[in-house]
């Protein structure tokens, strides 16, 4: 993503309707204005100053529960002073003293500094994050339910820009892995009116937009706007989840781009190698990515890059077939991986290719899957579209040692051990002793 410029956040942050209204409420106060013990003015005042301010929520269906404190009526106006009102003396906006609420002295000159306001906003933002989410909890105690807003905003958030996601789609992306949000049935059946309840608290701090008065009654459409997406970014860093900028992604290097893929969202890692390729041309995306590559315990890396140098083939033919006669494994493999999945083949290209490579590429693949451990590997095995792809080590032991990866023994062993066919497991185990005892004594460790 890109960050709109301070000055135009700050602009939009003073826009939003909780922040407005705080600050709003905090020059009303001025000079002075009479409180209750419990920090409030009275409930003549209060309806004053809703009235005089029009502190009308944008939907009175969706005012907050647990942050909007009662201010001594009963009246529907009374929670649209309550919760501006409190961010205002929360965050400084307004001082308490001697039964008196006065506007901060230095009020004025901070509310037209744009850090201040983006200060100000940011830590409005976080605490409405934490209410909401805290809602959910106090509307099904002992749920899990706080978890939900964190993977809802870091889902939109990892969203193309300008991108309006439908609400079904990110209820149904919460509930496609059960073991990730372990919420009970109750709030299963609610979820989606659970998740639009939240969404309207972040809405009235500017951070997202919903539409929902849509033509033919369609889902409510929810976007997360340049303000939220700095905000989220924000909470994102401060937990320490990676959450680079656009503009800083293309002088990222090679090693350091690849190792980072995997913890982005399918979309996000999309955005983040267009981001990448587009700040280099395919030559020098190629030649870095062959030094990030070059060197043992690097698969995942490996196979990112090809990956990456999927999206730019097209324009290194040449260069990927010369690779192909290199006197580095890694780099000659890493051209024979990225061109088998290029399309740019012949048949008889692709057997040639399979023939020389194929033993060297396969157990790359099989140690890729097994750098996630044991188990993924067995999920790699029993994969359709992979599995059955270990066979073609297994039959030919000379040409499998000859192939020379490092990992060779390793990943024989793990197939020996995981493998669902306790005779091909049986074959791993003797292939590995075999190829351990021809290995050269160069290989040897």
């Amino acid at each position: 993503m890109r960050l709109h410029p301070r000055t135009q956040l700050a602009f939009a942050a003073s826009h939003c309707p909780l922040y407005a209204n705080a600050l709003a409420l905090a020059r009303w106060a001025g000079p002075t204005v009479p409180v209750t013990a419990r920090g409030f003015p009275d409930t003549t005042l209060i309806h004053e100053a809703v009235r005089t301010l029009s502190l009308w929520p944008a939907d009175h269906t969706a005012l907050p529960l647990g942050r909007a404190a009662d201010g001594g009526g009963a009246d529907p106006p009374t929670p649209a002073f309550a919760l501006p009102w409190w961010e205002a003396v929360r965050l400084g906006m307004v001082e308490l003293a001697a039964g008196q609420a006065r506007p901060a002295p230095d009020l004025e000159e901070r509310a037209r500094d744009p850090r201040q306001i983006l200060l100000w906003w940011n830590d409005m933002f976080e605490t409405t994050v934490e209410s909401a989410r805290g809602d959910l909890t106090t509307t099904e105690p002992g749920t899990t339910g706080p978890d939900l807003l964190p993977l809802v905003l870091r889902s939109l958030y990892e969203a193309p820009d300008r991108s309006r996601v439908p609400l079904t789609d990110l209820v149904a992306d919460l509930l496609a892995d059960p073991g990730a949000v372990p919420v009970s049935a109750r709030v299963r059946r609610r979820l989606p009116d659970l998740l639009l309840h939240m969404l309207w608290q972040l809405a009235e701090t500017g951070a997202v937009h919903l539409d929902h008065r849509r033509p033919g009654g369609g889902p409510c459409l929810v976007r997360l706007t340049p303000l939220g997406r700095y905000g989220v970014r924000q909470i994102l860093l401060s937990v320490g989840v990676p959450a680079p900028l656009i503009d800083d992604i293309g002088p990222t290097g090679a090693a350091e781009f690849l190792d980072s893929l995997r913890s982005y969202s399918s979309d996000g890692r999309l955005i983040a190698i267009d981001s990448w390729l587009a700040a280099r041309t395919p030559a020098r995306a190629l030649r870095e990515v062959c030094e990030a590559v070059d060197r043992p315990g690097v698969e995942l890396r490996r196979w990112d890059g090809a990956a990456v140098l999927d999206l730019t083939s097209s324009y290194l033919g040449p260069q990927l077939r010369g690779l192909l006669f290199c006197d580095r494994p890694a780099r000659a493999h890493l051209a024979a991986i990225v061109l088998l999945g290029s399309r740019m083949l012949r048949q008889d290209e692709i057997d040639r290719i399979m023939a020389g490579r194929g033993p060297w590429v396969i157990v790359d693949m099989l140690a890729c899957a097994l750098s996630a451990g044991e188990e993924g590997l067995a999920d790699f095995l029993a994969s359709p579209a992979t599995g059955g792809l270990e066979a073609l080590l297994l039959d030919d032991t000379d040409r499998l040692r000859r192939a020379g990866h490092p990992d060779t023994v390793g990943v024989l062993e793990a197939l020996g051990r995981v493998h669902p066919d306790p005779a091909r497991a049986a074959r791993a185990r003797t292939a590995a002793s075999l190829v351990r005892s021809l290995r050269r004594p160069d290989q040897a460790g």
